[in-house]
């Protein structure tokens, strides 16, 4: 809201004494309850209003005259002067964001532990502690498709990494869990750009697949996931737990 000048009063107060055929003293205030407020004395009208209405139009101020002669009588004054109150009321209140719980702790996988290990090691000049994205494990449910499954996905919005609950398993080896948010982490890093008109965006690009082949655990990390791809899909699609074997160089490394 710009700042009110000091003369927005009194050119107020002048033209609803006018207009009114009686004194008329008006104030800006900055309730957001009551925005207007009219008080008979016993030789004035008072009137304080929200400063929004410094830069109301004209048929605002006409319905907001036409109240206050008659009161809610003014039928269709008082809708026109209620939709305008609701926008000023609107613009002042501050944009909702909906608080979501990070729940990086997992029933067998902690991502907290994972995401140290990558923030202090393969990301530690790239993301920074100011620009490090919240992580997550994503709601537990059952999913419908039998042919897709997102193991874990970065929004670059909120910058919130969502790691898919199908991964917190035991039969689920820590080095895969491990590799899956280092792929979304770099995401945070290699944030697409908007595409050209006409041109595809590019969300795994040549240097984004670079540096993900330099990755240790990359090779293992491939060739487990295309063998278990059907049972993470089963799992996910049903809840029913992997029923993998317990490999303990795989589980502990």
């Amino acid at each position: 809201m710009p700042p009110l000048h000091p003369t927005d009063a009194e050119r107020w107060s002048r033209e609803l004494s006018l207009r009114m055929g009686r004194p008329v003293a008006v104030r800006f205030g900055r309730a957001r309850r009551r925005m207007v407020v009219a008080e008979r004395e016993e030789t004035r009208l008072s009137v304080r209003l929200h400063e929004g209405f410094a830069l109301a139009p004209e048929d605002v101020r006409d319905s907001l005259v036409r109240w206050l002669e008659v009161g809610g009588r003014a039928r269709r004054a008082t809708r026109h002067l209620r939709g305008f109150l609701d926008e000023l009321a609107r613009a002042g209140e501050p944009p909702r964001t909906r608080a979501v719980r990070l729940e990086p702790r997992g029933r067998h996988h902690d991502l907290c532990e994972f995401s140290a290990e990558l923030f202090d090691g393969e990301f530690a000049a790239e993301l920074p502690l100011e620009s490090r994205p919240a992580i997550t494990w994503g709601r537990r449910g059952r999913r419908r498709s039998w042919h897709s499954l997102e193991l874990g996905n970065f929004d670059p919005r909120t910058r919130r990494v969502r790691i898919h609950p199908v991964l917190d398993q035991a039969s689920v080896p820590r080095f895969f869990v491990r590799f899956v948010l280092a792929h979304e982490l770099l995401h945070a890093v290699f944030e697409p750009t908007a595409p050209a008109r006409g041109a595809r965006r590019v969300v795994h690009g040549a240097e984004f697949r670079a540096r993900e082949r330099a990755f240790a655990d990359f090779a293992r990390a491939r060739a487990w996931q295309e063998a278990h791809v059907h049972e993470l899909l089963r799992s996910a699609r049903t809840g029913r737990p992997l029923r993998l074997p317990l490999l303990e160089g795989w589980l502990f490394d």
